[in-house]
Parts: C-alpha cells; sequence; structure tokens
C-alpha cells in the first residue's frame, strides 16, 4: 500500500467522476446502464489509492448506510496493514522485528503471503522491502539504481523462509529485515469489504482499490458486469474488456510506481536479484479471492511469461493476463463465473490444495 497519491491517481479519480471508474490496474468500464431501484456508488482515498464501491440495493438510505459501514470496516484493516503509520501492527513487526498476540487479520494475511511466496518459488516475497527501500533511496538521491555492492548489504534480508508464524505470535528471524504487504493486503481488504456486504443480503456488487476488484452478481439489466484493463502506457484506454457475473481479479504494472520515465525501474523488485525485472508491464490473474490474485500478480512481473504459466496452469481456475513490455498480449483473460463465493480466509486454503 502506497503511502501517498500519485499523479497517475489524480487523473484516475477524475475518470471516476465522470463515471468511468479506472483506478489501477483495473477499470469497470461499464458499472450499470439501467435503472436499478438503487444504485450507489461512493469512492474515498484509501490505501494510498482510490476505492470505490458500488452496489445495487432497496433503498438509497440502506444502500448509502452500508457503504458507510464497510469503509469503516476497509478503515480499520488499513490500520493494521499500512506500514507508514506508527500505530500499526506491520509498523510495529518492522520497527521491533516480532508482533507478539498479533490479530487474526495479520496472522492470516502473513500466513498467506508466506504460502504464496511458496507457492511462486520466492517470486512473491513479502520481506523484499529493504532492496525496494534501497532502490526508492538511490533514485531519490543519485536518479541511479543502488550499485551490487549496495545490494548485497541487503540480499541477505530478503527470505520468506525466515519469517516465522506460530500461533499468534510473529518473528522476524534477521536483524533489520522489514515487511511489505502492498501486494497482498489491499487484496485481503476488498475480499472482506465484498464478503462484509454480502453479510449484509447485498448480491450485485462491485468493490475496486488501485488494480484489485471483486464483483458479484449481475447487472440490473442482467447482463455481467464488464471490465477494462487499464492500458499501461496510457492515462486512458483499455486494451482488454472482459465479462463477469461473479470473479475476483488483480493487476501488477511496472506503470504504477516507476522510478525512471521508461519504466525501466519501478516498485516490482525480483527478490533474487534485487532489480526490476523487464519481461512484463502488466499481468492481469483472476482468481477465486482477490487476495490470491494480488499476490499471483504481483508474482507473474517477477517470473514473466513461460514460468507464471506453468504455474497458472497447475492451479485450477486461476487465469492470467500478461503484456510484454513490447505490448504483445500473451493469453487474454477467459473467466469461468465462480459462485456461491463465501469468506475469503477458506477459500485461500481449498483453492491451493
Amino acid at each position: 500500500m502506497k503511502n501517498k497519491l500519485t499523479r497517475r491517481d489524480f487523473i484516475r479519480i477524475s475518470a471516476v467522476g465522470a463515471g468511468v471508474l479506472a483506478a489501477g490496474g483495473l477499470g469497470v468500464k461499464e458499472l450499470i446502464t439501467s435503472a436499478a431501484e438503487c444504485q450507489y456508488s461512493e469512492t474515498k482515498a484509501l490505501l494510498g489509492t482510490y476505492i470505490t464501491i458500488t452496489l445495487i440495493d432497496s433503498g438509497q438510505d440502506s444502500a448509502k448506510a452500508k457503504v458507510k459501514d464497510t469503509f469503516a470496516e476497509i478503515e480499520r484493516l488499513s490500520s493494521v496493514f499500512n506500514r507508514f503509520d506508527i500505530t500499526s501492527e506491520l509498523y510495529r513487526l518492522n520497527r521491533s522485528g516480532q508482533a507478539i498476540g498479533a490479530s487474526s487479520e495479520f496472522v492470516s494475511v502473513l500466513s498467506n503471503a508466506r504460502y504464496c511466496a511458496e507457492l511462486s518459488g520466492g517470486a512473491f516475497d513479502p520481506t523484499v522491502l529493504p532492496a525496494l527501500d534501497l532502490c526508492q533511496d538511490s533514485f531519490a538521491k543519485t536518479k541511479l539504481p543502488p550499485s551490487s555492492a549496495q545490494l548485497a548489504e541487503v540480499k541477505y534480508l530478503v527470505d520468506y523462509r525466515e519469517m516465522s508464524i506460530k500461533g499468534k505470535d510473529i518473528v522476524l528471524g534477521r536483524n533489520g529485515m522489514a515487511i511489505t504487504l502492498d501486494g497482498i493486503a489491499k487484496g485481503y481488504i476488498v475480499d472482506m469489504a465484498s464478503s462484509y456486504l454480502r453479510g449484509r443480503g447485498v448480491s450485485q456488487i462491485i468493490v475496486e482499490a488501485g488494480g484489485d476488484l471483486a464483483l458479484q452478481g449481475m447487472r440490473e439489466d442482467g447482463q455481467p458486469w464488464k471490465v477494462g484493463i487499464t492500458h499501461p502506457r496510457a492515462f486512458t484506454g483499455y486494451y482488454d474488456v472482459i465479462q463477469s457475473s461473479n470473479a475476483c481479479m488483480a493487476t501488477s504494472g511496472d506503470y504504477e510506481n516507476a522510478f525512471t520515465p521508461d519504466y525501466k525501474y519501478n516498485h516490482i523488485i525480483d527478490p533474487s536479484t534485487g532489480f526490476s525485472p523487464q519481461e512484463l508491464c502488466s499481468a492481469t490473474v483472476i482468481a477465486r479471492d482477490t487476495l490470491l490474485a494480488d499476490a499471483l500478480a504481483t508474482a507473474a512481473m517477477v517470473m514473466g511469461v513461460d514460468e507464471t504459466l506453468k504455474l497458472l496452469e497447475s492451479l485450477d481456475g486461476q487465469k492470467p493476463c500478461l503484456l510484454a513490455k513490447t505490448l504483445r498480449v500473451i493469453q487474454p483473460v477467459v473467466i469461468v463465473p465462480l459462485v456461491n463465493i463465501s469468506a475469503p480466509e477458506p477459500l485461500i486454503l481449498a483453492l491451493l490444495r
């Protein structure tokens, strides 16, 4: 989760006001095309991006109250995972190297982060923060990438296997290790927001947060929702449009927080090298929950085409859409409708078995 909003974010919020949601890597190309008993949508700046909740409910007051409560829950969860907030559990873990008696939400996300790290062979690694911070500091101060010697100094701190989780106690095994949950916590929060609304009887929902998206039910006209995947080399426009009635998806891209104008160096760091991977500029993954889609999209950017397709072929129901630096689309997304989705945490385990 980013600490501040970028110029690109402010450009996107203008699109939201105009009726086309285009935050992060995914945008809702077309929300609802016919009048409903009550269509309600609200956008707030949270988690370092813009979060939009759209739902169809029985009345304006009811819809507004449910969205208000959902945003309150999102803010509560943000206070757990925001690494820039000195009161958050993640900040305290990074500062002291341990979190004793952690909350169930914190343990759940870190456990899933470790599992996704194992699943991807370390391409997704929540302990990559020291290398990311080094790159950010180097470009801020010198406009150049860090040297090999500098990377060698932090490389031993990047190893998810040195993160111990025992019950409610989390310990980082090496002095100076630090965690970033930017590639997974936002997906978890989207899942929880969607689940929160479903638990209150809402069956037609879109929750979107900077490229992570969960949608449920059909549009009022009985048609699937239409979702556009933002073009990574343009502030507006889509390079693919997909349709679904029930799905969770996430996009990761080199354009979201680039250190150089050519996007060669950006916030996505290969844990094995300390540098940004160079094969893909965008990766969208559709999965059974947004948490998994979020982590796999980040991993895909690091793994590249062949390894990503190999991994996702081994998982039931995961669909990728990859865009190479040459802007060549690899395996366009095909969404398989998913029904009767319950709370997100059990789905991770059921999916990965």
